[in-house]
């Protein structure tokens, strides 16, 4: 089971990722130092795909020299960074994640 949000991408001051209330850069967190760092993964902006892949979660370098998370060698990061400001679905799905509730920092 997973989660679906949609809101303004935005870079808060703590540099987190965050859609609305949603924490990405928390729930990458605990996927990627989770035993089981499988992630389906879905960001759209209206009918444009931005990020689709199915696969494990891991840290490398981008073209930019910069430790980012990649899944299956699509650099999710600067995807993220690319299209702050911009309204978007995000989709995601991962075993290590029982309850989703914990990346939302208000009441929904």
């Amino acid at each position: 089971m997973g989660e679906i949000v949609e809101g303004k991408l935005a870079y808060d001051d703590a540099g987190n990722y965050v859609v609305g209330s949603f924490n990405i850069s928390d729930l990458l967190d605990k996927v990627y130092y989770a035993r089981n760092n499988h992630i389906s993964l879905r960001i759209t902006n209206g009918n444009k795909l931005l990020f689709q892949e199915d696969s494990f979660l891991y840290k490398n370098k981008n073209m930019h020299g910069i430790y980012s998370y990649f899944i299956t060698g699509a650099d999710l990061e600067t995807v993220l960074f690319d299209n702050t400001g911009e309204e978007v679905t995000v989709e995601v799905c991962a075993e290590a994640v029982g309850d989703y509730g914990q990346f939302y920092s208000t009441v929904r």
